[in-house]
């Protein structure tokens, strides 16, 4: 039988994807490059945005005028199953086979183990299957040794969050946070490195947060170092409250480490700030920032929300000066989009879709040119 698997979003899906592509293999299942051949078609999903959804809505509307899902014909020959996994799944669970009777399959991040079986029990029973759990994941799924890119690989070091800001769903469609065992991820490193692999990401969606058993970020990367045959590794992603004072004087003495930094602010102003649920202020953001330059020396990204509700034009200057001041080596800028579940969806959107774009377009032409001189000074 053959799967072919789309995936939406970020590096943990990314990696997600892989993993189940492993999984997925080892039960005897063939992956497939394009939808048109495979006997299932599956979407790893993203919630974290809008656009995001909207894209996979209208994916699944062109997947329909192909003919309905297998779990609704008597006649089911040939025709595919379609699946709807991760974030999107959590976030929306059986709604959306209301929204899209094509789909057979709607399993969430934490049981994402699960797939394999339930495609098969789809084909035996010809009845949809939905698996949304809110509980962590009971094993570690991270087991397969597949890897799509022979040169880098992304090493999940902890899932979820606990922080909580104000228009964020990940903790309501990854859960609150979750640490992996140390020696579960260094044991997913070392099988990476004998397949050749010497350069990995660790990801998490707060990162510094991590702890288990009294080894915490700072401890962990320290034994990801001593690592023989480990050439590189970086982290990803960094929250500004919760990164510690050992992290930037260990990011400059340990050798495999990059001295790479993705930082995100979200504002620069200090009302929208508290509003997100951040957990700083810009002044201890701007300090951070300091001390990474000084000590460390690499290179500082960044993310940053246009629009957010009752953010005014006064607001977006602080931003925007906030990005002359510390000037980013680069930046990820997006536009606010409500999102189910959080404190902000309560919110007015009141920046309109066009301020937004105005907003968005003169912070990515600044972002361009610090990026443009920091390459070539004059």
């Amino acid at each position: 039988m053959k799967v072919f698997l789309k995936t939406y979003g970020c590096q943990m899906n990314e990696r997600d994807s892989e993993a189940l592509t492993g999984l997925l293999q080892e039960a005897g299942f063939i992956i497939s490059d394009s939808p048109d051949d495979a006997d299932a078609v599956l979407f790893n999903t993203c919630s974290v945005r809008e656009h995001a959804e909207e894209r996979i809505w209208s994916n699944l509307g062109q997947l329909k005028k192909k003919g309905p899902s297998l779990s609704l014909r008597i006649n089911h020959a040939n025709k595919k199953i379609i699946g709807v996994i991760g974030c999107m799944a959590q976030n929306y669970k059986d709604e959306i086979f209301k929204r899209a009777p094509i789909v057979d399959l709607v399993v969430g991040p934490n049981d994402l183990l699960s797939v394999p079986i339930l495609i098969k029990n789809i084909v035996k029973e010809k009845s949809r299957a939905l698996a949304v759990s809110t509980m962590e994941r009971e094993q570690d799924f991270y087991v397969s040794n597949f890897r799509e890119n022979k040169n880098h690989a992304y090493v999940v070091i902890s899932e979820g969050c606990s922080n909580f800001c104000s228009y964020c769903v990940v903790p309501y469609v990854r859960g609150r946070l979750h640490c992996r065992n140390p020696q579960d991820i260094l044991d997913e490193v070392k099988r990476t490195i004998e397949l050749g692999i010497k350069d990995v990401t660790l990801l998490g969606q707060n990162v510094n947060s991590y702890k288990f058993e009294g080894i915490d970020f700072v401890k962990l990367l320290r034994m990801v170092n001593d690592m023989e045959g480990l050439k590189n590794f970086s982290f990803l992603t960094s929250h500004p409250k919760d990164v510690s004072k050992e992290l930037f004087p260990m990011m400059r003495d340990l050798e495999k480490i990059k001295k790479s930094l993705h930082l995100p602010v979200q504002s620069g102003s200090d009302r929208i700030l508290k509003m997100m649920n951040r957990g700083y202020a810009v002044s201890h953001y701007r300090k951070l920032a300091e001390e990474y330059r000084k000590t460390v020396g690499g290179l500082l990204s960044t993310d940053v929300i246009i629009g957010f509700p009752s953010e005014t034009e006064e607001d977006f200057k602080k931003t925007c000066g906030l990005f002359k001041e510390i000037q980013f080596d680069s930046a990820y800028i997006f536009k606010y989009s409500s999102r189910p579940h959080t404190e902000a969806q309560n919110l007015s959107d009141s920046v309109s879709v066009e301020e937004k774009e105005k907003r968005h377009k003169i912070l990515l032409d600044l972002q361009k040119n610090i990026s443009k001189n920091k390459r070539c000074p004059k």
